[in-house]
């Protein structure tokens, strides 16, 4: 699907014809898909654990059998969907990710229930890379791409906020299995909802546009930047959250359920900051509005374990959701404006960055959770997740392109 700005006018045209809104909520269902199974299976996963009588230490392997293979075959995936295209890479990614489901809802032994996550992972690398190369071509000029990225962000951010919730309310409700079955469905509409609403397009990758030439240098720079500030991003949050629910559910006692509503907190923000974040990046540039999400996420995880109660985690977890919702949507359309003649291999290394960042912040989290618990393991995962998103901040007012937009006057 060619929707460059020298694309023929029916082509162009496409998202509006067939409804742009319908069109951007199916590219953002795989999305919504992988978020959702990396945060409820987080909820879930004590309960899958002593199903099979698996220790506490091995507990994480649910989690990482899903994020490692995913953040491995991103770059390779990202390749093919600039080969085949997206429509045909969406509806194999999401056909092998359904299928995956089922072996999982299906499962009777540990070992099945990590193949399954394995094949779920490699499917979501074909989908993530797919579904953003596919926005980036059919809204090509830069404004409306930041808006089309900002709505992606919020409705995908439906996933992190359903995620822990619906987690913990299947598991409660009926079972851990549930957590597996629910994606059928919404495989089902995902792969009806491409095949109707993406073109076949031409295997070949668009070549840059003329007025992108000679920004090699600044393009790699940003790219660069764009792809390590994805991975401090979902390191610093989800090694967090990680920490955060092993406290609750093993150091408290909290049932799933419970727990799922809480970390809503993290999650809840993102949602309403979606849209807000790409008006915010269309005034004032991709570089501030990031560098202001981290740092406000910085300051809710310096106060982890320093205010008494449950309800003293409510400021950490509302940084870590404010954060998310204003830098998401900034650092994803830098890697994509970075590299714009190949959206699936930057989106692809943008998503690879962000799964790596989520594998070593999960491992990190269970690692500090074997060797502290209570407050200290709250107070040192707080002080190190602000402190690495500070070095994040400055990160992006070093690498990201400076908005010749917002150096204007801005609408």
């Amino acid at each position: 699907m060619n929707l460059s700005p020298d694309a023929p006018a029916s082509h162009r045209g496409g998202a509006r014809r067939n409804g742009g809104t319908f069109l951007l909520v199916v590219l953002c269902i795989p999305m919504f898909l992988v978020l959702l199974d990396v945060l409820a299976m987080n909820v879930a996963m004590p309960t899958v654990g002593r199903t099979f009588h698996v220790p506490v230490a091995r507990w994480a392997q649910v989690v990482d059998a899903y994020t490692v293979p995913l953040a491995l075959a991103l770059l390779p995936a990202g390749w093919l969907v600039d080969r085949i295209g997206p429509r045909r890479a969406l509806l194999v990614g999401i056909t092998v990710f359904t299928a995956a489901s089922v072996v999982g809802g299906l499962a009777g032994a540990w070992l099945v229930v990590l193949g399954a996550r394995l094949g779920q992972g490699l499917a979501a690398a074909v989908m993530l890379p797919a579904g953003l190369a596919a926005l980036s071509t059919s809204w090509p000029e830069p404004h409306e791409r930041a808006r089309a990225l900002g709505a992606w962000s919020s409705i995908s951010a439906v996933a992190t906020a359903l995620g822990p919730a619906v987690g913990g309310l299947l598991v409660a409700a009926m079972s851990w299995r549930a957590v597996f079955w629910v994606n059928v469905p919404l495989g089902l509409v995902a792969a009806w909802g491409t095949w109707q609403q993406l073109g076949t397009g031409p295997r070949r990758p668009q070549q840059p546009q003329p007025e992108q030439s000679g920004r090699g240098a600044i393009a790699t720079v940003s790219l660069v930047g764009s792809v390590i500030a994805a991975a401090m991003m979902t390191s610093g949050a989800n090694g967090t959250l990680q920490v955060i629910t092993v406290h609750l559910q093993s150091g408290l006692g909290m049932g799933a359920g419970p727990t799922g509503l809480l970390l809503l907190l993290a999650t809840a923000p993102f949602v309403v900051l979606g849209p807000l974040s790409g008006r915010a990046v269309v005034r004032l540039g991709r570089r501030r509005v990031a560098a202001l999400g981290f740092a406000v996420g910085a300051v809710g995880l310096a106060t982890l374990g320093r205010l008494p109660g449950t309800m003293g985690l409510a400021p950490g977890l509302l940084g870590i959701g404010v954060g998310l919702g204003l830098m998401t949507s900034a650092i994803v359309g830098e890697s994509l404006s970075a590299w714009p003649g190949r959206p699936g291999v930057a989106s692809g290394l943008n998503n690879a960055l962000r799964q790596t960042g989520t594998s070593l912040g999960v491992a990190l989290g269970g690692w500090a959770a074997g060797w502290w618990s209570g407050t200290p393991l709250l107070v040192r995962t707080g002080a190190a997740a602000g402190l690495w998103w500070v070095g994040a901040a400055v990160l992006v007012l070093v690498t990201f392109t400076r908005s010749r937009r917002s150096r204007k006057n801005p609408r």
